[in-house]
């Protein structure tokens, strides 16, 4: 869930973007996972869904893997268009990746950035597919 102001809109980077509405400062929670908000579906549960919701949560969520079993969360907010950087100015924070803080001051307007390679286990994938 984002602790901060958003809108979406074209992004340079890829299509869509998440953008913040409000300056953030360095070290204040962006996002914070929220059971409530964000969606959590096991690998076996995803594969028993019809093709496009397949589609839609292996191009919105993120994988994760723990005790040797995958899980895929989708942000139920503007998260969810946050778009790849090797230079983030969004970090992961927090035992499990449970919530982001900004990297540097951000600036009201900007769009928000995350590094997928520090915390999605398709990462590799999404960044080498035709879509991103």
């Amino acid at each position: 869930m984002l602790m901060v102001k958003s809108f979406i809109k074209f992004s340079e980077i890829h299509g869509i973007g998440c953008f913040t509405a409000e300056d953030i400062k360095a070290g204040e929670i962006v996002w914070r996972l929220d059971a409530g908000l964000d969606v959590e579906i096991s690998e076996d549960e995803l594969k028993q869904q019809p093709a496009s919701v397949i589609d839609f949560f292996k191009t919105y969520s993120y994988g994760q893997i723990s005790n040797s079993k995958k899980t895929y969360i989708l942000c139920g907010d503007h998260a969810r268009h946050m778009n790849h950087s090797d230079n983030p100015n969004v970090l992961e924070a927090g035992e499990g990746n449970t919530f982001n803080i900004a990297a540097r001051d951000i600036k009201a307007g900007e769009e928000l950035t995350c590094n997928y390679k520090e915390f999605d286990s398709d990462a590799k994938l999404k960044l080498t597919s035709k879509n991103i």
